[in-house]
């Protein structure tokens, strides 16, 4: 158990690095860090951690339905407790991974698009 606790939480910080900036050409002649933090926080909507933060809003609601998704499958076709619990931890795992991709991926969609609106060179 604890050890798929542990791999819950890697999976999530694995996400939320994800969302970190996206790849900028910082060889640029004209590039200079200090405007291109003040731009990357403008184009997210404020700091990392805050925007990170408001995204795992979502990947909480994933938890959730997956906990009781989960627990109920769980349940039944395990005809347990045990059932029951693993479901919901399996359940609570795989709900927080994709309640969390969507809101992250479409971010950083919206931030290489405003940065590339602001003169930066966004590489795919």
């Amino acid at each position: 158990m604890r050890a798929l606790f542990r791999f819950a939480l890697i999976v999530i910080a694995a996400s939320i690095s994800a969302c970190a900036s996206p790849d900028v050409d910082t060889k640029a002649p004209t590039f200079n860090e200090t405007t291109y933090t003040a731009d990357l926080n403008d184009c997210r909507g404020g700091t990392a951690l805050g925007v990170t933060l408001h995204g795992l809003g979502a990947a909480v609601i994933g938890s959730a339905y997956g906990v009781t998704y989960g627990a109920y499958h769980g349940a039944f076709a395990g005809n347990s407790k045990e059932g029951a619990a693993i479901g919901a931890v399996l359940g609570s795992v795989v709900g927080v991974v994709a309640g969390a991709y969507e809101p992250f991926k479409k971010k950083d969609e919206e931030v290489a698009a405003c940065l590339s609106g602001k003169g930066y060179s966004v590489q795919s």
